[in-house]
């Protein structure tokens, strides 16, 4: 007889009834780590380093700006020192001295020829704002503003108490109804003459308030004049405060001066080593990668690169052009001190849009020269606004259409919306820096989006990716 199969399920083992949960496991594993060996503790870690290394080099500007300096100028330079040490009989320090020599003369040879005439306008422009012919001109455009004003409320003023319709006769005995019984009060009375009589405090016109400054000011100017005359000019009210003014004027200067020195003898001295050593810096940066993502960040990198240096280098050359071209723009129009204030608005340009900032300078600067002169030589006050603003959009055009395509080309692509935003942006937040920063931060911002971002997203909408924030 066949035997009968057991239906008995064999019973479990004792330790694995016994074993402890998962969950138990985990908790014991959890309570044993370190606190640095928790992620979420790295993170914060890693953050307050990136905080505390910024505000390390924020306080120690002084050393920080000028290795910054020598590191972008490195940077940018780097093209042309690669294509230089090419040569057989060129070596690369040999490349890099020569190129720092070629700009010292360079830069030597345009403060010689520019300098005298810099000096010379901003002398006349500080010593014309300081001179009261200024002030006087001053008075004597917004008098000439509240005149036009003036002007044309009293145009709009008649307009309205025009009545459009036939005018309504009015009888002579409404008009002895609406007269009042008694005398008005500030005129005579009947069959009196004089001066009216005033009902209430007095009232000084223009003209009194005028003659009483003019006053004050005269006799403030003779008390001065007899003080020098008698040797005592040191003892006048104000003379204190305008010495510790002039003292602070004169550290202010000397520390600028230091500061000044030391970054043009800084900057070249660290330029030279960062540049002997730029591929060392570029390798020891590099190995830093982990290696399994190292070609793909690499080629990330090559593509900011990219669009950084291109940005950079033609805004240098499109600002230094726009500077120019500014300058003898309105030094046709009369504008003064046009070789400064073009040269400092196209420093402006270096940011798109910013430089706009030169219209009312140059307008208001040739405001005050017109008022300068006698009324038949003046040109028309819509020549003034205009000419000024005509130069700088026609310099203006020239940059988009003729001097971006062929310096910097389309090395952002970034549309003029985007840019615009960035810019604004930036200048919001950290100001002037935030402003030149802020255009190559967004187009490496961009690459990052189109080349990081954007795939996973969409594969994860097509269900091609696991979703990285699962709800369940």
């Amino acid at each position: 007889m066949a035997k009968k199969k057991s239906t008995r399920r064999p019973r479990a083992r004792p330790e694995a009834a016994d074993a402890p949960p998962e969950s138990a496991n985990v908790a014991q594993d959890f309570a044993n780590l370190h606190v640095w060996q928790i992620q979420a503790f790295r993170d914060i870690l890693l953050v307050a380093a990136i905080v505390a290394l910024v505000w390390a080099g924020y306080a120690l500007r002084a050393v920080t700006v000028p290795l910054l300096v020598a590191l972008l100028l490195a940077y940018l330079f780097e093209p042309l020192i690669a294509r230089l040490s090419q040569h057989p009989r060129v070596s690369r320090p040999t490349a890099i001295l020569g190129l720092l020599g070629t700009v010292g003369v360079v830069v030597v040879l345009l403060i010689a020829l520019t300098l005298p005439t810099m000096v010379r306008q901003t002398t006349q422009l500080v010593t014309d704002l300081r001179d009261e012919r200024v002030l006087a001109r001053l008075v004597e455009l917004q008098e000439a503003a509240t005149s036009q004003v003036d002007r044309l409320l009293g145009v709009f003023s008649k307009d309205e108490t025009t009545p459009d319709g036939p005018e309504t006769p009015v009888t002579g005995e409404s008009d002895e109804e609406s007269a009042p019984d008694g005398p008005i009060p500030g005129e005579p009375e009947a069959g009196t003459t004089g001066p009216p009589v005033p009902n209430g405090p007095a009232v000084m016109t223009e003209e009194q308030v005028r003659d009483l400054i003019d006053e004050r000011i005269a006799r403030e100017r003779a008390r001065v004049a007899e003080a020098e005359e008698g040797g005592a000019w040191w003892f006048t009210p104000g003379t204190g405060r305008v010495a510790r003014g002039g003292w602070q004027a004169i550290s202010r200067m000397i520390g600028a001066v230091v500061g000044i020195g030391l970054m043009t003898f800084l900057i070249p001295f660290y330029f030279f080593f960062f540049s002997l050593w730029y591929h060392d810096v570029l390798e020891f940066f590099g190995r830093l990668i982990p290696e399994s993502k190292r070609p793909r960040t690499l080629e990330l990198l090559q593509k900011m690169d990219f669009v950084v240096a291109g940005f950079v280098r033609g805004r240098i050359v499109i600002s230094l052009i726009m500077g120019l071209m500014l300058a003898i723009g309105w030094m046709i129009c009369g504008v003064p001190s046009a070789l400064v204030v073009g040269l400092v608005v196209g420093i402006f340009c270096a940011v798109p849009y910013l430089g706009v900032v030169g219209i009312p300078l140059a307008v208001g600067l040739l405001v005050l020269e017109q008022l300068g002169l006698p009324e038949a030589e003046r040109m028309g006050w819509l020549w003034v606004v205009l000419w000024p603003t005509v130069v700088f959009v026609i310099v203006q055009l020239i940059e988009g259409w003729v001097l971006t395509p062929l310096i910097a080309g389309k090395a952002t692509n970034l549309d003029p919306v985007t840019v615009l935003v960035a810019v604004l942006a930036g200048g919001s937040v950290l100001g002037i820096y935030g402003m030149l920063l802020a255009i190559p931060l967004a187009a490496c911002g961009k690459i990052l989006l189109t080349e990081v971002v954007l795939p996973k997203v969409n594969a994860w909408t097509r269900g091609e990716a696991r979703d990285p924030l699962p709800l369940n």
